[in-house]
């Protein structure tokens, strides 16, 4: 049973979750139908087809434009991780006033981003990307309104070496009823960054960005592609919308098509500069009921897994990125511009 740990020294909590660790792997499901014939989508419980493997669907996208159309025929599918970091209810756990402890409470669910098991992100088409993002969206939107909810998250991960179980391509929502430590950080100095200056960090921080255009990739009337001043990993990219959001969850339609198309970009020119690369992808979202939001803005770091993280990075917190952000932003500049 997954619980919540209080670092006694750091004050921040951490997920255990030791049921994760029974999860499947497809480099262990490989070993096996390379002898007995089964093919990968027959393992596969994500792939269209293998429905009945997974809990039942919390939302379904249909891949048609018609509200009418067959719930068979999904582009995009949200289920319950059946492997789950957090769960929905927890035995109470014993009660001790230094080394505090409490059930791992929330939601995590896993959005399969397309019912075809032989396709890697960066070759869906526009429109997947739409209902990718949708999914997105939608469930974030419910899951905050639960008031027990603290924080919610999308992440993916790309690549075993990024984190990735099951190679169907495929990301995760993530909701906890504590503010994780990072995100704590970037509500704090927003704060901070207001009452000294008086304007939101994320507008000036932004404003500098298109003053200056050496780590900007790509833009348009509502987003910008960039990479991050101070970016703590090698080409590692960032979407921040141009107008102030908070939460993802209030994103419109509008907006909606115009992000999952600067996505899709940064998806492709990504894997055409660093083919075959890990990556992972986080969106940070506002936590819903945080007094601080207003201070924040909602945005999508894409982080590659060029290197590992050594002992210097472990042991201190901090970070060392061999390539310059403008470097990293020039690459992909020019990717773009190549016919």
């Amino acid at each position: 049973m997954a619980e919540l740990r209080k670092d006694p020294i750091l004050g921040e909590w951490i997920i255990v979750a030791p049921d994760r660790a029974a999860r499947p792997f497809d480099h262990e499901q490989g070993r096996d139908h390379e002898h007995d014939g089964t093919a990968a989508t027959d393992l596969c419980p994500f792939c269209k087809g293998n429905e009945t493997a997974t809990p039942d669907a919390v939302l379904t996208i249909p891949s048609g434009n018609s509200p009418d159309s067959s719930p068979d025929d999904w582009a995009v599918r949200v289920i319950p991780n059946r492997y789950p970091a957090v769960s929905a209810s927890a035995e109470e756990t014993s009660r001790d006033e230094f080394f505090e402890r409490m059930p791992a409470t929330g939601y995590h669910e896993v959005i399969v981003e397309s019912p075809s098991h032989d396709v890697s992100l960066q070759c869906l088409s526009d429109d997947q990307f739409v209902h990718i993002v949708r999914a997105w969206r939608d469930r974030l939107a419910v899951v905050s309104s639960d008031e027990s909810i603290a924080h919610t998250m999308i992440f993916k991960n790309e690549g075993s070496a990024a984190g990735a179980s099951l190679e169907h391509v495929h990301s995760q929502l993530l909701a906890t009823t504590f503010v994780p430590a990072a995100i704590e950080s970037e509500l704090a100095a927003g704060h901070a960054h207001f009452q000294r200056t008086g304007s939101n960090v994320w507008s000036d921080v932004l404003d500098r960005e298109l003053a200056e255009r050496a780590r900007i990739v790509s833009s348009d009337d509502q987003f910008v592609l960039l990479c991050p001043f101070a970016s703590r990993f090698s080409g590692q990219m960032q979407i921040v919308p141009r107008r102030p959001m908070p939460g993802f969850e209030s994103t419109c339609e509008t907006e909606l098509q115009d992000f999952a198309g600067l996505l899709k970009q940064a998806v492709g020119c990504f894997h055409r500069v660093f083919p075959e690369a890990p990556f992972n992808l986080g969106l940070h979202t506002a936590p819903p009921r945080d007094s601080r939001r207003d201070f924040y803005r909602w945005h999508l770091m894409i982080t590659p897994r060029l290197t590992g993280i050594a002992g210097f990075e472990i042991g201190s917190g901090s970070w060392i990125n061999v390539s310059t952000p403008e470097e990293s932003a020039n690459q992909y500049r020019n990717d773009i511009k190549s016919p």
